[in-house]
């Protein structure tokens, strides 16, 4: 009987070892880049191509790892506040530079816009003009507190959403002047609403390329076996030239003018 006890100890010791440096890996949905796609009847998947990027890494790594989507806000309080938890894509900045392990491109830059539709007459051409305007942004990423950072104020020119869908539905009614997104991630949106011979207009480039490489990043405080098997992967991952010209995702739908 004592040894069936110290068997059962012992299982357990190692099961809780096991799941405290279970890797854990947050998202949003970005599509072309990070599409979640949602069934009712079989289990939700997450592709596109920088997810398969990720995932790539990851194999490299020989890691047991959890995939979930959520509102950025979520995501990003998550990688902020946990330990063994990898974000992706996410902007490197000044502000958030402390607070991950850090490795970057997951997949080339991709610049920021400001768009609005071409019966609007709002002046979105620069910052100043913009804030004549309403812009709807996501809570807590990065275009939201930039924006905030120059004036910009909730309830004022801001219109604060949970995610960009509902920022594009605003857009469409109406109900806001503009919208901040990646030129690629625009077109397909409006493809999936059957809008995608809407006249759409962009303007200020918000973030330039230089600011806007996709990035996966570890929270600061996670396990350094965690860290050491992430860059080992990260470091072959970027010697193979065999991975997918990411070029081709945001030609496709760059046909804005």
């Amino acid at each position: 009987m004592k040894h069936l006890f110290f068997l059962v100890f012992i299982s357990v010791c190692l099961l809780s070892h096991a799941g405290e440096h279970q890797l854990s890996v947050v998202s949003e949905h970005w599509p072309p880049y990070i599409i979640h796609y949602k069934n009712d009847t079989v289990q939700a998947e997450v592709k596109g191509v920088v997810t398969e990027n990720i995932r790539e890494i990851l194999a490299l790594a020989n890691l047991d790892y959890s995939l979930n989507i959520y509102p950025w806000a979520r995501s990003y309080h998550l990688a902020t506040n946990k330990p063994n938890v990898l974000i992706y894509s996410i902007f490197k900045n000044e502000q958030r530079e402390p607070l991950f392990h850090w490795f970057c491109p997951v997949y080339q830059a991709t610049p920021i816009r400001i768009f609005k539709l071409a019966t609007n007459s709002a002046d979105i051409s620069s910052l100043a003009s913009l804030k004549n305007s309403v812009v709807g942004v996501m809570r807590d990423d990065n275009s939201y507190r930039y924006l905030s950072t120059k004036g910009f104020e909730p309830g004022v020119n801001l219109d604060i959403s949970s995610n960009e869908e509902i920022n594009l539905l605003k857009l469409i009614t109406g109900k806001i002047d503009a919208v901040v997104q990646s030129e690629a991630a625009l077109r397909y949106r409006l493809a999936q609403v059957n809008a995608s011979n809407l006249a759409i207009v962009a303007g200020l480039t918000l973030h330039s390329k230089e600011k806007t490489e996709h990035c996966m990043a570890l929270s600061k405080n996670s396990d350094a076996q965690l860290i050491n098997k992430i860059s080992t992967a990260f470091a072959q991952w970027q010697a193979n030239a065999t991975h997918a010209d990411s070029n081709n995702t945001d030609a496709q739908f760059s046909n804005l003018r």
